[in-house]
C-alpha cells in the first residue's frame, strides 16, 4: 500500500508539475501573440530625407516660384512723413495741407509688406500716379 500511495503521490506530483509547465507555456505564449499584436500597431522606420542633389535647382526653384506667383502682396508707396500733435489732427478740415518731410521731386520710397524694396520717382500718366523705379535692394537707414 505505501508503494501504491507513493505511485499516487508521485504521479500527482508529475501532474503538478506537467500541468505548470503548461500554465507557463500558456501565458508565455500569450506574452508573445500580445507582444506581437503591439508590434503590428508600433512601426518605426527612419526618416528619409531628400538630399540637394537629388532634385535639379532649376526645375525645383521654378515649381516653387510658379506656385508663389498667385500670393498677393500688399505695396505701398510713401511720399513723406510728418509729426503732429493731437490737436493739429483735430483742427485738419478739407482743404488743410499737411507739409510733409521731402521737398518736390525727392525720391519716393516703394515697399512690399511693409518692407522697403525700392525708391521711385513719381510720375502722372494720363490722370493717374505711377512711381519709376530708380533704385532697388534698398538697405533702410536707421
Amino acid at each position: 500500500m505505501e508503494n501504491e500511495e507513493k505511485d499516487i503521490k508521485e504521479t500527482a506530483q508529475e501532474n503538478e508539475i506537467v500541468s505548470s509547465k503548461e500554465n507557463e507555456n500558456i501565458l508565455a505564449l500569450d506574452d508573445t501573440v500580445e507582444q506581437q499584436e503591439n508590434e503590428e500597431l508600433i512601426t518605426v522606420r527612419p526618416v528619409k530625407f531628400q538630399t540637394f542633389e537629388d532634385t535639379p535647382p532649376n526645375r525645383s526653384i521654378k515649381k516653387n516660384l510658379d506656385i508663389l506667383q498667385d500670393i498677393s502682396m500688399h505695396i505701398s508707396v510713401e511720399l513723406g512723413r510728418t509729426k503732429s500733435s493731437i490737436r493739429e489732427v483735430m483742427e485738419l478740415e478739407e482743404g488743410s495741407v499737411v507739409e510733409l518731410d521731402k521737398i518736390a521731386g525727392e525720391q519716393v520710397e516703394i515697399y512690399v509688406n511693409e518692407k522697403l524694396v525700392a525708391k521711385g520717382e513719381v510720375i502722372v500718366i494720363e490722370d493717374k500716379f505711377g512711381v519709376r523705379i530708380t533704385a532697388t535692394n534698398i538697405q533702410k537707414q536707421v
